[in-house]
């Protein structure tokens, strides 16, 4: 049924589109299509991939056979697909430069979602050389002319200001997650790490403690290269599996009595919100409130403490997860599509 006052046509470009999947973006971008469809909007979505793959769970998709990266050419494909469209909402990495560009040549307002900006933790993580262009191609899709950007969270916002790229009308839409999916177990036995097998996010953190804290049960869920060579590296304590989707995340959280998280830099941390809303006291760094303990990514011995203080005092653990369960309703993708509506309304009004 539409409840939405007036029907808009929507072309969402991001980088890649479930199935295809890399990390939470491709969750936030296929949530945003489906509650934009359910509020009776038309959505079709450009991305990467087999031309033949065009509908993903109800969504009209067009897919083209590049790679992500050359997909920062295709502004004419996103042009051609945004011919009728109101108006282009694409996403931060690879999505940026095509939808912005395909926007200009079409006179029709775009959305920006940043999903990913990370800043000089790239030197951290990539080197000093291959960091500072990583750190040049965001100053670049910061400095995109849009209607509007929109950010996960205030420090991910904050970081855009401090590229030297602010703008008064920045707005922050924390995304959902499907707090149906996710409950307490009765029984909270383990710690839990969830996330990709890159360097960003703490991975060899997470090993380091694990093995400094051997009468601890530790459980990782991941995906990404290097696999077999994280579990290899695994110490006995610490429970190796593959992520298989959301639903087995899902499972794995609702018997974590502590969620561990040591990223070096998150846009919002979609994670750990999901283990909020799982009862999870979390031990992380993501830039959103959350009970617990907040840590140093980068001090494995503040990541050994903030475990210990938890885990040691079962008590504030569980109040701490209790509380998390109660802060997690704010992710609710109901409210975030109303938000959406209003930002491209204002982005479709006449100027005056």
């Amino acid at each position: 049924m539409n409840t939405a006052a007036t029907s808009l046509s929507v072309v969402i470009v991001h980088e890649r589109f479930p199935p295809d999947y890399g990390g939470g973006g491709e969750y936030v971008v296929l949530e945003t299509a489906k509650h934009l469809m359910a509020r009776g909007h038309r959505v079709r979505v450009v991305t990467t991939g087999a031309p033949a793959d065009n509908c993903h769970e109800g969504v009209s998709i067009r897919r083209l056979p590049i790679s992500r990266y050359r997909f920062n050419l295709a502004w004419r494909a996103v042009a051609e697909e945004a011919r009728d469209a109101d108006l282009i909402h694409c996403f931060t990495n690879h999505g940026a430069l095509p939808g912005a560009r395909a926007g200009r040549a079409l006179g029709k307002p775009v959305v920006l979602g940043v999903l990913a900006l990370f800043g000089p933790v790239w030197q951290k993580v990539r080197g000093p050389v291959v960091g500072r262009a990583f750190q040049a191609f965001e100053s670049l899709l910061m400095r995109q002319r849009v209607a509007r950007r929109i950010f996960l969270s205030q420090a991910s916002m904050a970081e855009a200001a401090g590229m030297g790229c602010p703008r008064d009308d920045d707005i922050v839409v924390p995304p959902g997650i499907s707090l149906g999916d996710y409950q307490a177990a009765p029984d909270k036995h383990e710690i839990v790490f969830s996330g990709k097998l890159d360097p960003r996010k703490g991975t060899a953190v997470v090993l380091r403690v694990a093995r400094e804290l051997p009468q601890l049960p530790f459980r990782a869920v991941v995906w990404g290269d290097g696999f077999d060579a994280f579990s290899t590296a695994a110490p006995p304590n610490l429970r190796v599996e593959r992520f298989t989707g959301r639903p087995g995340l899902a499972r794995a959280l609702s018997t974590a009595r502590i969620f561990l998280f040591p990223s070096k830099a998150e846009t919002f941390g979609l994670a750990v919100a999901e283990a909020m809303a799982s009862g999870c006291a979390i031990v992380g760094s993501a830039p959103i409130d959350f009970e617990g303990e907040r840590i140093d990514p980068d001090d494995p011995e503040d990541v050994h403490r903030g475990l210990l203080a938890l885990w040691t005092d079962p008590e504030r653990c569980t109040a701490c997860g209790l509380g998390n369960i109660q802060r997690a309703r704010v992710f609710d993708w109901h409210s975030h599509t109303l938000q959406l509506e209003d930002i491209y309304r204002a982005a479709l009004a006449p100027k005056t």
